[in-house]
């Protein structure tokens, strides 16, 4: 079995000597490493060029010129595989030793499969392992699009680092260079409408969360790049039934619902440097209940709809008001 893995990095020489190092050291040996350096700043182009100058028959190393984004490292780096299976790492993540090897032995023991995922860890910035993804919870196999498009995954989370027959990888068109934020949600949905998976329960990578992560994006544009990949998905979901349909639509919906609501939030929290960040929040919290209609919230209304003065005088109202109706059900 040849394996390729490709790791993608912008600025974070501090981790990418982890990420490197952890494929080099598996117990089953890759056929290629690609690095593809989205125009980093940071001396990370000499780091790998070293690396592939000591390993020039495994390492292909791939510069980018102008910063891109994620999709198309990801896309520039899966254009160069050569191997029949394909899994990656990001700058800052790593792997354990046997990832490849018990991976890859999954889908040999399964060959109506084309994807292999397994549990993982969550680490610091400094290395150190806070939780576990999947924690004593049965994860999917088989046929896994609905928990996919759904998200029905712990901590509505997706897999990651997955070892894909490279053929499936091709036939789905790879990611979308238009997205900068999930850009591999959707491609797990393409690809896992048309594949099916099996799983690993044990962790056999580490994910590092830090500020200069996802997480730290606007939740605006968190719903933007979400909004996207529904509309351009939902066609997808045509072909299951009803219940189903409804089913992934209302917990991606309930998933949405949060981010629309923080989107909210920061708008609001944004309102001494912008007109419109009352009119901002409104808008986001109509998406909010549009994703969730059950998720009404009055404090949040009033806090978008008043003014600031005046929300604070009406709160001090309404509990009063819920002191004055405690009482009077406990007098009765």
């Amino acid at each position: 079995m040849k394996i390729s893995v490709f790791i993608t990095s912008f600025n974070q020489k501090a981790f990418l000597i982890e990420a490197i190092e952890s494929v080099l050291n598996q117990t089953l040996p890759p056929s290629q490493i690609i690095i593809v350096d989205d125009c980093s700043q940071d001396s990370s182009q000499e780091l790998i060029a070293g690396y592939a100058s000591r390993y020039s028959n495994l390492i292909t190393p791939i510069y980018h010129k102008r910063n891109t984004g994620v999709a198309q490292a990801r896309i520039d780096a899966l254009k160069a595989v050569i191997g029949d299976y394909v899994t990656y790492v990001d700058g800052d993540d790593r792997y354990l030793p046997t990832k490849l090897e018990k991976e890859a032995r999954l889908l040999q023991e399964n060959p109506h499969a084309q994807i292999a995922f397994s549990n993982n860890y969550y680490m610091t910035a400094d290395g150190i392992r806070t939780g576990i993804w999947a924690d004593g919870e049965t994860l999917p196999q088989g046929d896994v699009f609905c928990q996919t498009f759904a998200r029905d995954f712990p901590r509505s989370s997706l897999f990651r680092m997955e070892l894909v027959e490279y053929h499936a990888w091709r036939k789905v068109g790879f990611h979308d260079p238009d997205l900068h934020l999930y850009e591999d949600f959707d491609m797990r949905i393409r690809l896992t409408k048309r594949y099916l998976a099996v799983y690993c329960d044990e962790p056999l990578s580490e994910i590092r969360i830090h500020n200069a992560g996802l997480a730290s994006s606007k939740a605006s544009h968190h719903l933007t790049a979400l909004d996207y990949i529904y509309r351009k998905n939902r066609p997808l979901l045509d072909e299951l039934s009803i219940s189903d349909r409804r089913d992934v639509q209302r917990k991606l919906g309930r998933w949405m619902a949060g981010i629309a609501r923080r989107a909210a939030e920061q708008a609001l929290q944004e309102g001494q440097c912008r007109r419109d960040s009352r009119g901002q929040a409104l808008k986001y919290y109509l998406r909010c209940l549009k994703y969730q209609p059950s998720c009404f919230d009055y404090k949040l209304i009033l806090k978008i709809l008043l003014p600031h003065r005046a929300y604070r005088s009406s709160g001090k109202h309404l509990t009063a008001l819920r002191r004055t109706d405690v009482r009077l059900r406990l007098d009765t």
